[in-house]
């Protein structure tokens, strides 16, 4: 016989640094021994990423922003539109002018573009030989031209944005100020893009309207170059992810009054939007890739990789005060794809659901308690089986939940990333820390006749905020 054991965490409540804590999970001789607990890999020990750094900055501004009812029910400025602008239209936006937007910068720009619901403005001193009219109106075909369009997948998944400044469109500016938040490209991170809710409520640096912000090709750029191609084959994903953000503040906060989606299932959530944009958008609006899929869901598989390689290493419920490291934001796609595989009417497209987790004043792991009807560390329990189950078709999946309806992983990661400890007729001890969300994964296998495993998960006198859990599923 064999059975898969996970030992992990169920604790679904956001903390600034985590819930996380030590544990010890072994056979009863094992588990006893007195050593002392200690943390398995410093999987949070590496160098800050400049880019997540700084969205992390503007989810937690955001926050702050919507824990403060005056900025949402004081006066505002005149709108500087009260119709949508035409091509030709001059406007100047304030853009961030550092990673902490502690000061900001007046952009003089033009409108190139004007769709039924998309403006794309292009700012004025963008650097010259890069961007091209033509670039432009691809650009704004694929956010709101011929249906299928970015606008209409996320719409349909996630519910409405606002229309603060009346003017019926979704405006995204493309300047050189946004190629400049990311200086050198520290360790090759680049802003490519960002949403921030300051512009939904009433601030002196608010732009007072729906707005997204975009780098513009610079291969030319002193500090940090980047062509055509790499701009062009990054940005309409960075766009459906940021709109989903967009759409989240205003569903959460500017209609309901209540505080912005916690970070790591909002970000699920918008790594879900990339992957509609792939599944649903016709091959041909994604050229230079052999699909849209490819383009809009690369990344996201990729960093699932990451994060089935170590789970243990990293959170899926990530600190308040982080925006994710890559493997987590694998682990958050992975948990939001798979809720969707198995509770959305829609399992391919999840739109009941999706809707569901925006249209309320819910967040985090409360949020899907709420939309679903089950306890957050039975669903995790389940999700973390079925990232290991998922590797080997031919292991039963006994309650048709251990597996992604959606992905064909096994075949697409070829060896496969999540290899969980092995114990044959024997003991086994293992030490780590448990991070909310996430567990440690083992295989014991018993000869015909072998004696009973007594298993034991232990931990320290506050192991009980940890939520600790053991899922047992027979494999053999």
């Amino acid at each position: 016989a064999q059975h898969l054991v996970v030992a992990y965490s169920g604790a679904g409540s956001e903390a600034q640094n985590g819930i996380s804590g030590p544990y010890a999970l072994g056979t009863k001789s094992a588990a006893s021994a007195s050593a002392p607990f200690q943390a398995s890999r410093a999987g949070l020990a590496s160098a800050p990423d400049m880019a997540a750094e700084f969205h992390a900055m503007l989810r937690s501004r955001e926050s702050e922003l919507a824990r403060d009812p005056a900025l949402r029910s004081a006066p505002r400025h005149s709108p500087p539109q009260a119709i949508p602008p035409v091509v030709g239209t001059k406007r100047t936006f304030q853009v961030c002018a550092n990673v902490s937007c502690s000061s900001f910068v007046n952009v003089l720009s033009t409108a190139k573009f004007v769709g039924p619901r998309g403006a794309i403005f292009v700012d004025d001193t963008v650097p010259a030989g890069g961007l091209s009219q033509q670039d432009v109106d691809s650009l704004g075909s694929l956010f709101d031209g011929a249906s299928p369009n970015i606008y209409g997948i996320d719409t349909t998944a996630f519910g409405r944005e606002s229309d603060l400044d009346n003017n019926g469109v979704v405006i995204v500016l493309l300047s050189d100020a946004v190629n400049k938040l990311s200086g050198t490209c520290p360790g090759g991170s680049i802003i490519l893009g960002y949403f921030f809710g300051l512009d939904l409520v009433n601030d002196p640096h608010s732009n007072q309207g729906e707005v997204f912000y975009g780098l513009v090709p610079n291969p030319n750029g002193a500090s940090c170059a980047v062509d055509r191609n790499f701009v062009f084959g990054n940005l309409p994903p960075v766009l459906i992810h940021e709109f989903q953000h967009m759409i989240s503040f205003n569903q959460h906060v500017m209609l309901r009054a209540g505080n912005t989606e916690q970070t790591w299932l909002n970000e699920g959530l918008s790594h879900f939007a990339e992957e509609l944009g792939g599944r649903v958008l016709p091959g041909t609006r994604c050229p230079g890739f052999s699909s849209c899929l490819q383009q809009f869901a690369n990344g996201n598989v990729g960093n699932a990789g990451e994060y089935l390689t170590s789970p243990d290493d990293n959170f899926l419920v990530y600190p308040g005060s982080s925006f994710g490291t890559l493997p987590e934001r694998g682990g958050s796609w992975l948990f939001v794809r798979w809720l969707m595989d198995h509770e959305a009417a829609d399992t391919l497209l999840g739109t009941d659901l999706t809707r569901a987790l925006l249209a309320t004043t819910q967040v985090g792991a409360g949020n899907v308690v709420a939309a679903t009807g089950k306890a957050f560390a039975g669903l995790v329990g389940e999700w973390q089986m079925a990232n290991f189950v998922e590797s080997d078709p031919s292991i039963p999946d006994l309650s048709a939940r251990l597996r992604y309806r959606s992905w064909d992983f096994a075949t697409i990661f070829g060896t496969y990333p999540l290899v969980p400890d092995n114990v044959t007729n024997g003991t086994y001890a293992n030490t780590g820390t448990l991070r909310g969300g996430s567990g440690k994964h083992v295989i014991i296998t018993q000869g015909a006749n072998a004696a009973p495993v007594d298993l034991q998960l232990k931990g320290s006198s506050t192991f009980s905020s940890l939520v600790p859990r053991l899922a047992v599923v027979r494999i053999q």
